[in-house]
């Protein structure tokens, strides 16, 4: 009992015999040039990818803002995406400059009067200090809530959303007003 016919065709092909009429042609394992050109130009596509993706300046996160509905004077919510940032100081101006816009929804009143700006905010520690302009206070007209009660409605939204804030200082053209209800 011999071998098959096909055992010595599978061991020329072995041998490269059979498929290679060209001694010369040998399997190199060495990478060409361009294999290597294209896996480095995509190593290094992918490292950029994945560092412009770390650091992107476009990453949003999901804040909460509170209103006052026009209808029943309570209080009612909103859900947006602001912009995210690593620096705490600059997620808390960005969350107020989008606290200035007012409400998306139409049954809801801004908390602020109309043109109100903020001048400037600063975060040291746990105590935030936020100055607005002086349309917070002087331009009431027509605007359903009082100074205090817009100032009340800031530190409940900066407390629902940056908990951990011990004290919130708010001033008007960098004076700080009396917020006390003078009987």
């Amino acid at each position: 009992m011999g071998l098959p016919p096909t055992y010595g065709i599978l061991r020329r092909a072995a041998n490269n015999s059979l498929f290679c009429k060209d001694e010369s042609v040998t399997l190199s394992k060495k990478p060409d040039t361009l294999t290597l050109v294209t896996g480095l130009v995509l190593l290094i596509l992918f490292v950029l990818s994945l560092v412009l993706y770390i650091m992107d300046p476009y990453k949003q996160i999901q804040r909460k803002f509170l209103f006052v509905s026009e209808a029943t004077m309570s209080l009612a919510g909103e859900v947006r995406s602001v912009p995210f940032s690593n620096d705490r100081e600059r997620n808390i101006a960005a969350y107020i400059e989008e606290l200035l816009l007012g409400p998306a929804a139409l049954r809801l009143q801004s908390i602020f009067p109309e043109n109100t700006r903020l001048n400037q905010l600063k975060l040291e520690d746990k105590v935030l200090y936020i100055d607005f302009s002086r349309e917070m206070v002087f331009n009431l007209d027509n605007h359903p809530l009082t100074p205090v009660e817009i100032k009340d409605l800031v530190v409940d939204n900066l407390s629902v959303n940056f908990p951990g804030l011990e004290k919130v200082i708010i001033t008007v053209n960098g004076l700080e007003p009396d917020f006390e209800i003078k009987e």
